[in-house]
């Protein structure tokens, strides 16, 4: 877990039904709201992973609206891991 001053590196693995694109351009702009660095990982029709840092309330309102996602994309699970 990284912590510098509240700040956490996390990885948000997301499984479910996805449009790769509209995803990938939904999380880029909240990220971009919330002043967060953001690197996918994956990005697969079923299988989701982006990596965020920043800090940690921000982290988890990135984190809630993912699983929510843009029209057209279902989040059926996810998991958070906290990365160095």
């Amino acid at each position: 877990m990284m912590r510098e001053r509240g700040t956490i590196a996390t990885a948000l693995h997301l499984t479910g039904h996805f449009d790769t694109e509209a995803f990938r351009s939904f999380a880029e702009g909240r990220a971009r709201l919330l002043s967060l660095d953001m690197r996918t990982e994956r990005l697969e029709a079923t299988d989701i992973v982006f990596v965020v840092k920043g800090a940690q309330p921000l982290v988890g309102i990135f984190v809630m609206a993912c699983l929510v996602g843009p029209v057209g994309c279902l989040v059926n699970d996810w998991t958070e891991g906290y990365r160095r």
